[in-house]
């Protein structure tokens, strides 16, 4: 059995509800204006990568333009001139390599062939 510790009768709208709006002469209810929006701030833009700087591995072979108006692209891991060269990502190439050769050889087969025993 429950108890409450109030033996007052309470209502059931909360004090803190707000009015209700009221009808004015020409029989419309009045509306509250609609509030301003949200401010947001304004982004700022990330500097420009430059050759030499670090990149993570979700942004190999995106690329760019430096400072200095030079294509570059995210290759291993560092941002570098862009040569039209096949970005490499040693991590997701191991692990394709990996996929490939465990479907042909066994684990230790593996190790040994691609060098991680």
């Amino acid at each position: 059995m429950y108890a409450s510790a109030s033996t007052t009768p309470s209502s059931s709208v909360p004090a803190t509800a707000a009015a209700l709006p009221t009808t004015d002469e020409t029989g419309t209810t009045a509306v509250s204006p609609n509030p301003a929006p949200p401010q947001t701030p304004t982004p700022t833009t990330a500097a420009a990568p430059t050759i030499g700087q670090s990149c993570i591995g979700a942004d190999i072979g995106r690329t760019a333009t430096d400072p200095n108006g030079t294509a570059i692209v995210c290759d291993d891991y560092q941002w570098v001139p862009d040569t039209g060269q096949t970005p490499q990502h040693p991590w997701a190439d191991n692990q394709r390599e990996w996929t490939e050769c465990i479907q042909t050889h066994t684990t230790d087969e593996c190790r040994e062939i691609l060098g991680t025993g």
